[in-house]
């Protein structure tokens, strides 16, 4: 009988890669991604330039007297505010 010629007899072992040990003993790649991960959780914590929300605008109205609606926009509220604060 002959051999079937499309199933090979014994596979070829896989060499599995080893990472490269750096001469002088630091590991530049990681140190690399450290700091990017740590410039980026920075980045995360901007101060807060965003607007206040509904609710702290409401209450701030609430507590300067300042008479408004469910109608009244953010930034009217926002604008009513600042008016009365100056």
């Amino acid at each position: 009988m002959q051999d079937d010629i499309r199933t090979p007899r014994h596979k070829k072992p896989v060499k599995i890669r080893k990472p490269s040990q750096p001469l002088d003993g630091i590991n530049h790649r990681l140190l690399r991604e450290q700091a990017a991960a740590q410039a980026q959780q920075t980045d995360e914590f901007k101060p807060d330039d965003t607007e206040p929300t509904r609710e702290e605008l409401e209450a701030k109205a609430a507590e300067l007297g300042i008479r408004f609606d469910g109608r009244t926009s953010d930034k009217k509220l926002n604008s009513l505010i600042e008016a009365k604060l100056k």
